[in-house]
């Protein structure tokens, strides 16, 4: 069985993080989310150590996406995949993460993708579309897991 349901044409994502300082943001993006019907549930973090301890504490239901921003205080998107690629505790590479930016340095980008767990760069905002890729993203590495 799969962590994704067909309802009607799309993908559905069980369950989605944020993480992301702006409060605003979250808002926006929570508003799209309802709207499109694509995820099924949002838990949403606003530092990259917050959502670090949630993730690594037994208990809590599988995420399938996190939406990552790249530039926060504390501990920066960058500093999050640094610590999710050595992680013992939770095994990322089973999620679809996906790295939200206002970033215009080609530089940024680079690095990102230098990340074996990044799926995908987004200059934000986050749209429609944009959940949509990810829902096909998502379905693409649950598929490669099935082999």
């Amino acid at each position: 069985m799969t962590a994704f349901s067909q309802v009607t044409d799309q993908v559905v994502i069980p369950r989605l993080a944020i993480i992301d300082d702006a409060e605003f943001d979250q808002m926006l993006y929570a508003r799209l989310i309802a709207r499109t019907g694509l995820v099924g549930e949002t838990i949403s973090f606003l530092s990259a150590e917050e959502a670090i301890a949630y993730f690594e504490t037994s208990g809590h239901p599988a995420v399938n996406v996190i939406l990552l921003d790249i530039n926060m205080p504390g501990m920066s998107g960058f500093e999050f995949l640094e610590h999710a690629s050595k992680s013992g505790e939770f095994d990322y590479t089973q999620v679809v993460i996906v790295m939200l930016t206002t970033s215009l340095d080609p530089s940024d980008i680079k690095r990102a993708k230098q990340f074996s767990l990044i799926k995908d760069c987004i200059q934000k905002p986050l749209k429609e579309a944009h959940l949509v890729r990810i829902s096909e993203l998502l379905l693409s590495v649950q598929s490669d897991g099935d082999d």
